[in-house]
Parts: C-alpha cells; structure tokens; sequence
C-alpha cells in the first residue's frame, strides 16, 4: 500500500510527492481544511502517513484545535514534519508576512499570529515524540511522532 503524505497548508505550491490540502477552495487542491467544522474534507480518518507543514503553523488561528484534528487523520507511529519561523525570527517574519500578504500579493484570508506561539508545547502535551530537531538559519524543522 502506497504511503500517503500530505503537504498541509500547501495551498499553490505543494511539496513533489505529497498530496495538497489548504483551507481555500483552490481547484488544484487534493484535499480542503474546513477550519469552521476542523475536518479535512475528501480523507480518510488514520489514513496519513505524514502531514508536512512548511510556514504554516503561524498562519493557524487555533494550534491545539487544528492540531488535534490532524491527529485524527494520522496512522498511529506516523510523522508530522514542521518547517517554520524560530521565535528569535519572529518579529521579522511578521514584518514581511504583512508587506507580502497585505501589499505585494493581497491575500487578506491568509491570518497571522501577532506574537509567537510554543507548538512544541502543545504536540509535547498531546504526547507527540519529538524525534528530530534542526535549525537552519531563521527557520527550525522539526519531526514528531504519533505514538
């Protein structure tokens, strides 16, 4: 059976390899995020293998609730890979959040936290494993496991 990896949040560009899921409705799309009723529409429960979320988590209004619902979709001992902003980067990459989003290419759906926001914490209290940690330059890649 093939391995079904998702690239959350991937809205235009998705990752080769992975399935798309966003919360628009693009048409391109594999599968949708329905935010208002946190389900993804199209899946599977415990079907995925892996969620990837690059530059995603700071565009999420409520971690812990779309988190808990992407475990749903997860296979126990699958991943989720997370690419985003450390904290130290944080004020910066807001900045040029709201000069892209909001002026160079208007995107007023996209939302962005106004502070900095510890997902560690939240997967660490769902009992995920963290089971690798990088930090390149501004951004830190993360891995954790379902168990």
């Amino acid at each position: 059976m093939e391995s079904l990896k998702i690239d959350f949040g991937s809205g235009y560009n998705h990752k080769e390899g992975y399935k798309s899921c966003d919360i628009t409705n693009l048409p391109n799309l594999d599968y949708v995020y329905d935010e208002k009723n946190d389900k993804i529409l199209y899946l599977e429960e415990e079907s995925v293998d892996e969620f990837y979320l690059r530059n995603v988590v700071h565009h999420l209004k409520d971690i812990s609730k779309t988190f808990k619902c992407l475990d749903k979709y997860l296979k126990k001992g699958a991943i989720i890979t997370i690419i985003d902003v450390r904290k130290e980067f944080y004020k910066q990459n807001l900045f040029l959040d709201n000069l892209w989003y909001r002026f160079i290419i208007p995107r007023n759906e996209i939302w962005f936290s106004p502070i900095y926001r510890d997902y560690f914490k939240i997967l660490d209290e769902m009992n995920y494993c963290k089971i690798e940690y990088i930090v390149k330059e501004e951004k830190e890649v993360s891995v954790w496991k379902k168990s």
